[in-house]
């Protein structure tokens, strides 16, 4: 079956894709709310190495450096400095009327990457996928090999000396080997006319025979942990460039109302990514949080953000204005 029908262009909007980034979010949530085997194993395999695929699959070729620095300041960098201001102010506060806030969790959130701890538990995947993209934008100039080499030599090492790699700040020595997943999505989109949902079902469908029978490994990219060699990094990329295949094959299904409240909460995401863990911290959840954690820190930090969405506060707190992770 011809997938070019369904292959959004890039810089348009996909309310499917639009959709498995609400859905993405959702996931990082949940991998939030609760710490078990059964979550790595369900949502862990795929649900930060998505976004770094999407990156790769909407990147525009031949922007200069400078540029991307300046979207990705505006998309990524804004709002992370924001919330960082906002939750280091919360932080004060409590200490202040109730004490019981170590100084490790300042320095923590100001060193970045795994050294920022609850509610800072997803500063670093913001963090990396800023340093990600700016250099994968200086590295384009060096030929697709040598950025090939660079980010399977970042792989490598993250199985060699993973503690090593997460000791950073802001996550910085997880950049080249996350830059693996964005060169996959790069190539999905330049084999995307070839490609079909029947395809994409076909990926999603030996991902998770692989994560079944504990091929894949455990993975935790936070933590360094790319999963087993070769298996864990080949089931994050066909699960996500599986899903990626089927999300597209909404397009055109879904109405113009219900496609404009899709793209809204999708604008939401990086607000969401960098608020939910202080809900988290707010109701002290455990690793084995309820479902009424799970559904305040869904609700919560995505109704405030649909809130200032529109407002002058939009773009500090929520990135949105013409943005494609």
């Amino acid at each position: 079956m011809a997938a070019t029908t369904t292959t959004p262009a890039v810089g348009t909007r996909s309310v499917g894709i639009d959709t498995l980034r609400i859905i993405g979010i959702a996931a990082v949530v949940v991998g939030h709310v609760w710490i078990d085997d059964t979550t790595r194993a369900v949502i862990y395999t795929w649900h930060v190495p998505l976004f770094f695929v999407l990156t790769g699959y909407f990147w525009t070729p031949g922007r200069p450096v400078g540029g991307e620095l300046r979207k990705r300041w505006q998309t990524l960098g804004v709002p992370y400095l924001a919330w960082l201001v906002i939750l280091l102010a919360m932080l004060a506060a409590a200490a202040a009327v109730k004490g019981g806030v170590g100084s490790d969790t300042f320095s923590g959130a100001l060193y970045g990457g795994t050294a920022a701890v609850r509610p800072f538990s997803a500063f670093w995947f913001v963090s990396v996928l800023f340093l990600i993209a700016v250099a994968y934008r200086w590295l384009e100039r060096f030929g697709t090999a040598v950025t090939w080499g660079v980010a399977l030599a970042g792989l490598v090492a993250t199985h060699l000396a993973p503690d090593v790699v997460t000791a950073g700040p802001l996550g910085v020595f997880l950049v080249p080997a996350c830059l693996l997943f964005v060169l996959c999505g790069r190539h999905l989109r330049e084999l995307r006319s070839r490609l079909s949902a029947g395809m994409g079902a076909g990926m999603v469908s030996a991902g998770t025979g692989l994560v079944l029978v504990g091929a894949s490994g455990s993975l935790d990219i936070k933590a360094g942990d790319f999963g087993n060699p070769v298996f864990g990094v080949l089931t994050a990329i066909l699960l996500s460039c599986g899903f990626i295949l089927l999300a597209e094959a909404l397009d055109g299904r879904v109405g113009a109302p219900a496609a404009h409240v899709v793209g809204r909460l999708a604008a939401c995401g990086i607000a969401v990514v960098l608020s939910h863990a202080a809900v988290l911290w707010v109701l002290r959840t455990g690793p084995d949080g309820g479902w009424p954690d799970l559904a305040a820190t869904l609700v919560l930090p995505w109704a405030f953000a649909l809130v200032v969405l529109g407002t002058r506060l939009g773009p500090y707190l929520t990135g949105a204005g013409g943005r494609r992770p």
